[in-house]
Formats: structure tokens, sequence, C-alpha cells
């Protein structure tokens, strides 16, 4: 099929702060692809394939815009590492009230990168 690209969030949670970072995402809808994240003027094609966690935060939730067609999750990655999350898509649909509730936690300063997959 055709990729079909589409944008999401991810949600994180400051540990010490309590504050929270809504980070933009574009995903490609490419097998092997890295997910794009917003580098200061929205999430495209062209925006960082890494977030750098500013504190220790807490992946709290990922919301998706449904379509995507070529793939079906994302691996999550923390400096390098896969950490053994997948995140399902159809778990994830922007259009669900009820998406599980995520708790992956980052340290301060990880590089945090996400890959698609089918």
């Amino acid at each position: 099929m055709a990729a079909a690209p589409q944008s999401g969030t991810m949600f994180f949670r400051g540990v010490q702060t309590g504050r929270t970072y809504a980070v933009d995402v574009y995903v490609s809808d490419v097998v092997g692809g890295a997910v794009n994240f917003d580098s200061g003027a929205g999430a495209s094609a062209s925006s960082d394939s890494f977030y750098i966690a500013p504190e220790n935060i807490i992946l709290n939730d990922f919301s998706i815009v449904t379509g995507l067609t070529d793939t079906t999750k994302i691996s999550i990655n923390a400096n390098g590492v896969q950490t053994g999350n997948r995140l399902r898509y159809a778990n994830h649909l922007n259009t669900l009230n009820n998406r599980p509730l995520l708790g992956i936690p980052f340290r301060a300063g990880s590089k945090i990168a996400c890959s698609q997959e089918a």
C-alpha cells in the first residue's frame, strides 16, 4: 500500500516538577522509519528523529491520528537501546477516550527515539 503519514502526540510528565510535556510527532508510515519529534516548529518529515528528556520523565500517553496503512506500531528506544515497549496504533488512536495509561520512565538527558514496525 501507499504510505499514509500521520501526526500524533506523546505526553510526558516530569517526575520532579509534575510538568506535562506534550510533544508532537510525525509518523511517515514507512516500516523501519524513524518517528520525527517536534524540534521547535511542529513535527514534520524534516524534524529531529529524537527527543531529549528535559528532566526525569514518564511517558503517560501516546495519541495518533488514524489512517496509517503500512505500519501498525512503534518501538521505543532510549539512548539507542530498545526499551522493550511497543505501542500498537489501534490502542492509541486519538479518537479513543480509553487509551491505556502508560508509565514508561526516562532519565533526564535520555535521547528518546521510536522506530516504525509493520
